[in-house]
């Protein structure tokens, strides 16, 4: 074997090995550094009815990277509820007081015709405000704290 086919050999396997990983860190659910909200319409694997009778149901997945809080996954509810969807499938990790959530959740559409594709960008705006921390929030509504001045306190 020559060098130039020992080198074609290698850069194969190397490109093999890429899209191995590539595939493998697909399906990981590691919580990054960025907070992130990303919403995203799954393809049709047939047509999935509701409970409720004249319903059909759209998935979505729905991923987000944030802060870990106190009270994070009842605001996460709150929000999915908030825009009428249904949580079906949930993924979660917490790694160093990060979280990262994948969410699998059914949109649903009336018989009568009703059009839900203003609900995905309500559903990204309902995570993105759950993701927001509240100091940020405080932050952002130019929030002053008040002070008191110490001429008011008890001595003791």
């Amino acid at each position: 074997m020559d060098k130039a086919a020992l080198l074609g050999e290698v850069v194969r396997y190397v490109r093999d090995l890429r899209s191995e990983s590539g595939r493998a860190a697909a399906g990981a659910v590691v919580p990054g550094e960025v907070d992130e909200v990303i919403v995203e319409e799954e393809e049709e694997q047939g047509s999935r009815r509701s409970c409720d009778a004249g319903e059909k149901a759209k998935r979505v997945q729905a991923r987000m990277c944030c802060d870990d809080r106190p009270g994070l996954m009842t605001e996460l509810g709150n929000a999915v509820r908030s825009v009428g969807t249904r949580a079906v499938r949930a993924d979660i990790a917490t790694v160093g007081g990060r979280i990262r959530s994948v969410l699998e959740l059914d949109v649903t559409q009336t018989a009568a015709g009703g059009d839900n594709v203003a609900s995905l960008p309500a559903l990204q705006a309902a995570l993105r405000a759950v993701i927001i921390s509240r100091e940020e929030l405080l932050a952002m509504e130019g929030y002053k704290r008040r002070r008191f001045s110490s001429h008011f306190c008890k001595e003791t």
